[in-house]
C-alpha cells in the first residue's frame, strides 16, 4: 500500500516539475551574497542575545544581535538572530529587489505582505506571515563580522546587512512593528552584493524552502563548482563537510545519512552538479556548469 505524499512533498514535486520546464537562460533569478554561500546563518533558533559564529576554510562568520530600545519601557530588547530557511529566502529576495531597482533602499510599504510572502515561494497562511515578519526584524537588527585570511594576514570587516529600519510605529510605540515600511541595505553590503552576487533560480530555492541544509548546499555548489579548474577536482573529507553543513550532529553516520538524502534532493534540481562520493573518506567535487550561466550585469 503506497503512502500518500505530504503537502510539503506534493508542493516540492510540483516545483521541481515546473523548474524542468524552464530553459536555464530564462530562469527567474534571486541573488545571494557570495560570502553567505560558504558560511551560513544559524539553521535553528539561538538564544536572543547569543553571538553566533561559524567558519569554512579561510572564512569565519560572526553574527551579533544588536539590542533595540523600546521607546515606551526604555529597556533594551533583543530580537534574536535570523535563522532557518525563511531567513535565507527572505534575504535572497531583498538582495534581488535591491539589485533590480539599483538602490540600497527597498520600499516595502506599497506591497501587500501576503503577496510578498507568496513571491518568496512560501504559503500565505497567518503563521507564515508572522514568521516572515519576525525574520525580517532579526535581519534588520543584527551585525555581521566577516574574518578571512589573505596573504597570511587576518582581515576583519563589519558588514551590517541593514543600516536603516523602523521597528516601532510613531502612532503607537508600544506595539512593535516588525514589517518596516522601508529597509536600507548598508553601503558596504550593497557594494559587495553588486560585485559578487551569486544568481540562483527562484524555483529551485522555493523547492528547497523546507530544507535549510538543502538551501545551504545548493548555494555552496552554485558558487563553488564552476570555479573549480577543469581536470582538477577538489576533495573534501566528511569531517570538513560536517563542520560546514552539520555541526549539530554528534554522530558522523547520522550526518552522512541525512546529508546524502539532502544531496539527492539538491541534485534533482541542480542536475549539472558533479559530485562523487568516496566511501567513508569524503566527496570529490568536479568543475560543473552553474545553475544560471549568464552573469549579473548592472546597467
Amino acid at each position: 500500500m503506497s503512502k500518500e505524499l505530504s503537502q510539503v512533498a506534493k508542493r516540492r514535486t510540483k516545483l521541481i516539475y515546473e523548474s524542468f520546464q524552464e530553459e536555464p537562460d530564462d530562469r527567474e533569478m534571486l541573488f545571494q551574497s557570495a560570502a553567505l554561500c560558504h558560511v551560513f546563518f544559524p539553521r535553528k533558533e539561538a538564544a536572543p542575545d547569543e553571538i553566533y559564529q561559524t567558519e569554512s576554510g579561510r572564512f569565519r562568520l560572526y553574527i551579533m544581535p544588536m539590542p533595540i530600545t523600546n521607546p515606551v519601557t526604555h529597556e533594551l530588547e533583543y530580537l534574536g538572530l535570523p535563522y532557518g530557511s525563511k531567513a535565507r529566502i527572505i534575504l535572497a529576495n531583498l538582495n534581488s529587489i535591491a539589485l533590480q531597482k539599483k538602490s540600497r533602499i527597498i520600499d516595502v510599504s506599497d506591497g501587500n505582505l501576503t503577496q510578498f510572502v507568496r513571491d518568496m515561494g512560501l504559503t500565505d497562511g497567518g503563521n507564515q506571515i508572522a514568521s516572515a515578519r519576525n525574520q525580517i526584524a532579526r535581519l534588520s537588527s543584527c551585525v555581521i563580522r566577516m574574518t578571512y585570511d589573505e596573504d597570511g594576514r587576518q582581515r576583519n570587516a563589519n558588514v551590517p546587512i541593514v543600516s536603516g529600519f523602523t521597528l516601532f510605529p510613531d502612532d503607537d510605540p508600544s506595539q512593535m512593528l516588525v514589517w518596516p515600511d522601508e529597509i536600507e541595505l548598508s553601503e558596504l553590503y550593497y557594494k559587495n552584493l553588486v560585485d559578487h552576487a551569486v544568481p540562483l533560480p527562484r524555483l529551485h530555492l522555493a523547492a528547497l524552502s523546507n530544507n535549510v541544509t538543502g538551501i545551504d548546499l545548493y548555494c555552496f555548489l552554485a558558487h563553488r563548482l564552476h570555479r573549480i579548474p577543469h581536470g582538477k577536482p577538489q576533495f573534501l573529507t566528511w569531517k570538513t563537510i560536517k563542520d560546514q553543513f552539520g555541526r549539530e550532529y554528534t554522530r558522523m553516520t547520522d550526518f552522512r545519512t541525512n546529508f546524502k538524502r539532502t544531496w539527492s534532493l539538491v541534485k534533482s534540481l541542480y542536475t549539472d552538479a558533479r559530485v562523487e562520493e568516496k566511501g567513508t573518506k569524503g566527496l570529490l567535487f568536479y568543475h560543473s556548469a552553474p545553475p544560471i550561466a549568464k552573469k549579473l550585469i548592472i546597467k
